[in-house]
């Protein structure tokens, strides 16, 4: 009964809503070790993907924004659990090169005259 329920109320997605609807931090990005953000390469490799979609107009800054601010997140110990092996020294250089790209994204965008609230996060 409940099995049927499920089918009944679930909606079979094509491959395009299913990109659509889950949000990915950037572009693909060649996976390292383990699945999962594990790796100090994935997550420049990330950050450089989402400041290229941000260059190429793929992306509005405030998602760009929003994108490196999740992943800055997801450098923390207690936030990701994948990480506990990988040193704190070079988790704050993966932290200075997120908020060396954010700033990059604010200033490009200041200087292309977008309006304040859409660098507002």
């Amino acid at each position: 009964m409940v099995n049927t329920y499920i089918k009944e109320k679930t909606k079979e997605l094509t491959t395009r809503e299913r990109e659509e609807r889950y949000k990915y931090l950037g572009k693909e990005v060649i996976d390292v070790n383990d699945p999962g953000l594990d790796s100090i390469p994935e997550f420049y490799g990330i950050a450089n993907a989402i400041w290229s979609d941000w260059v190429e107009g793929k992306i509005n800054t405030k998602t760009a924004l929003g994108r490196l601010l999740l992943l800055k997140l997801l450098t923390n110990k207690s936030k990701n659990k994948k990480i506990t092996s990988i040193p704190d020294e070079e988790l704050e250089e993966v932290r200075k090169f997120i908020d060396y790209v954010m700033q990059v994204v604010r200033n490009e965008s200041r200087r292309k005259g977008e309006p304040e609230e859409s660098r507002r996060i």
